[in-house]
């Protein structure tokens, strides 16, 4: 009779550490969710329509965020965790790796003071009035992801930024300082382009 009364109050007293355990499992998982789910959930919710690129197989972890409640901004913020892009083409929304992205038809801006959400993917195009492009491409392509672009124009003077609108900005603003900081009006008036031997 002592052993029965002893397991039943052992059990008793477990049951809130078992509660306990669920409750952390469930969390758990809505932490770890795939993010193709969470893209899932978000489409029901908004009517928005994506194509999902099989590749993204992430687990998405959502700390703090609930996945039935996530917008657009964060959606795009947990893709680039992963190194994924999200892609408007017409009325859908084309997610794949970022290694694709500067391949596919971006926003295209000529104005620093462009709007786009910072990691939506866009295009940028710049004309320097001072400095030469061609030279500034080896100085600021470290600042970029590989998955980016960034070339120069030297007879024209312009220089191109493929990137996640938040890097094109800092990258746009470099740009605007070295421009200001060169010798008036010479652009690249001076460049040669690179001759490489035969061999």
């Amino acid at each position: 009779m002592k052993i029965a009364r002893t397991l039943i109050i052992t059990a008793v007293a477990a049951l809130p550490l078992l509660c306990g355990a669920q409750e952390a499992a469930s969390k758990s998982s809505e932490d770890g969710m795939e993010l193709a789910d969470v893209i899932a959930r978000y489409a029901k919710r908004s009517g928005k329509k994506f194509i999902v690129d099989p590749r993204v197989r992430a687990m998405g972890g959502l700390i703090g965020i609930d996945a039935d409640k996530i917008n657009y901004e964060q959606l795009l913020a947990l893709a680039h965790v992963h190194m994924f892009v999200m892609v408007p083409t017409g009325d859908l929304i084309v997610v794949m790796p970022d290694a694709n992205a500067r391949q596919m038809p971006s926003p295209v801006y000529t104005d620093l003071k462009f709007k786009a959400l910072d990691d939506e993917w866009v295009t940028l195009l710049l004309t320097a009035k001072n400095a030469c492009t061609a030279n500034l491409v080896p100085i600021l392509r470290p600042l970029m992801p590989q998955a980016a672009h960034l070339a120069a124009n030297p007879y024209s003077n312009q220089i191109i930024v493929s990137d996640r609108a938040v890097n094109a900005r800092r990258i746009a603003g470099l740009i605007e300082r070295f421009d200001a900081a060169a010798p008036g009006g010479r652009g690249c008036q001076d460049w040669q382009p690179a001759v490489v031997p035969a061999k």
